[in-house]
């Protein structure tokens, strides 16, 4: 019996440690597909939003699941567009599942400036 309560706590270890491998933060840019493989964030035309993905600053981009009944739906995805953010979440098969999306960058503020009159 000795021999199996030894084994048990390293079992449970190697499950807890299998169950948090994918979870985590990744933090990058909401931007379409189209704009990902170019590297374009800041000019990334409206019509990609319906497929985006987000890009890190490695040059990666991972997809994510997001829609109707999802923790990231279209609102937060069209409000999040363009910006950078961070995703929490669990990676599976290559495509993160969050539970969690924060916007890191706020727009700026509109000024008005009168120039030289």
């Amino acid at each position: 019996m000795a021999r199996l309560s030894t084994k048990l706590p390293v079992a449970a270890f190697g499950l807890l440690f299998a169950a948090a491998a994918g979870a985590g933060e990744w933090e990058g840019w909401l931007v379409g597909e189209p704009c990902a493989a170019a590297f374009q964030v800041a000019d990334c035309p409206l019509r990609h939003v319906d497929r985006p993905v987000l890009l890190l600053e490695s040059g990666e981009k991972l997809a994510f699941a997001w829609g109707e009944g999802r923790a990231v739906d279209a609102a937060a995805v069209d409000k999040s567009y363009a910006k950078k953010v961070r995703l929490t979440g669990e990676l599976k098969a290559g495509v993160i599942a969050p539970v969690k999306l924060d916007v890191l960058e706020l727009s700026g503020e509109k000024k008005f400036f009168k120039g030289c009159l």
